[in-house]
């Protein structure tokens, strides 16, 4: 009882580690192994679980620049997979810098997907500092000859070439590099707003991640079939829609769904941002409300990343009003889901063109 009365008279200070007991040397020295011994393994016990709550056991970490990518990850990897967006709902793909979690996150992921085509300019340098061991990366926009602003508008929708991992996207980005002169960053960058394109992309995540776990190639075939279905049954429904619209010219913030345009057979009238950051100038914005009134356009599209003032003031204008349509996701009603994001786009652009 005297030795439990002596231990409760100790103070003892987690932060300082500094304490004083009863002044017994032989205590005092079994005091402090214990402290010792205790602390370390408290220590152990919350870095395990905290291990546990960032990386589940048997999952492959995977990361993903944008919603939409991290969706697809979701669903063709199901429960096999733990997946991340690295830019949140919200923030704009062409302005975000990553913050030190974001790189920590890359860090530890096997399987990392990104748009490409100068979307995401910090990616290389992150991918450069990761390192390619084991690690798979997926590059959107492989494959796919980029929409230019000098209207170059062919692509191969199948490539036809095997996927491969970050060293050979490497040599084929070096490639793509010297034939457009001035990189990535000359072509349109916005491919997963097309659900024909999004396939192939869905295709080549599928594969990096038998490539990663070739024991359950099974489920994710299955898995990657299943959702194949959904995209085309999607591209389906939005051309028998489109196809209905009375208007086939509209204007929007930036050029985010010039692939959807092509692919169905809209135009693109006006874009109020032509490049990330460039201010559009008096000029530019009364060639947007000339087209506008040219047109009979009822509707500019802005988008939830940017600031409505300006479609706001052309609106205004051109006696039109504002809708928001999203090219990224996050947000409610669809939430992160690509499917239910393509829907709610199409659904507004019906309203506006119909």
């Amino acid at each position: 009882m005297r030795g439990a009365t002596e231990l409760l008279r100790g103070q003892f200070s987690v932060f300082s580690f500094q304490f004083s007991v009863w002044k017994t040397p032989s205590f005092v020295s079994s005091y402090k192994c214990f402290c010792r011994h205790f602390l370390l393994g408290g220590l152990f016990l919350f870095l395990l679980a905290g291990a546990a709550r960032a990386e589940p056991a048997g999952k492959i970490p995977v990361v993903a620049s944008i919603v939409p990518l991290a969706d697809f990850c979701r669903q063709l990897g199901g429960e096999r997979v733990e997946v991340q967006a690295l830019i949140p709902p919200g923030a704009s793909p062409h302005v975000f810098e990553p913050p030190p979690s974001v790189v920590a996150r890359a860090a530890k992921a096997r399987l990392f997907v990104y748009i490409g085509g100068g979307l995401e300019p910090w990616a290389a340098k992150l991918l450069k500092s990761r390192g390619a061991e084991k690690l798979e990366v997926v590059e959107a926009v492989h494959g796919i000859h980029l929409i230019t602003e000098a209207g170059e508008h062919h692509h191969d929708e199948k490539s036809g070439k095997k996927p491969h991992g970050h060293q050979a996207d490497a040599a084929k980005e070096k490639a793509r590099d010297d034939h457009h002169g001035h990189g990535h960053e000359a072509g349109n960058p916005h491919v997963w707003l097309d659900p024909v394109l999004a396939q192939d992309i869905c295709r080549r995540i599928s594969a990096a991640l038998i490539r990663l776990d070739p024991a359950n190639r099974g489920d994710y075939e299955a898995r990657r079939d299943r959702y194949l279905q959904e995209l085309a049954a999607l591209h389906q429904e939005m051309e028998k829609r489109i196809s209905a619209f009375r208007l086939r010219e509209f204007v929007c913030f930036h050029p985010a769904f010039t692939y959807l345009a092509r692919r169905y057979g809209l135009k693109e009238a006006g874009v109020i941002e032509v490049a990330p950051g460039r201010e559009p100038t008096p000029l530019h914005l009364q060639k947007i409300v000339k087209a506008i009134k040219k047109y009979g356009i009822k509707v500019v599209f802005a988008e939830p990343q940017f600031n409505p003032r300006v479609a706001e003031v052309i609106a205004r204008e051109a006696g039109a009003k504002v809708l928001f349509i999203d090219p990224v996701g996050g947000r409610r009603p669809y939430g992160e889901n690509y499917l239910q994001l393509m829907r709610y786009n199409l659904g507004m652009m019906e309203e506006a063109m119909k």
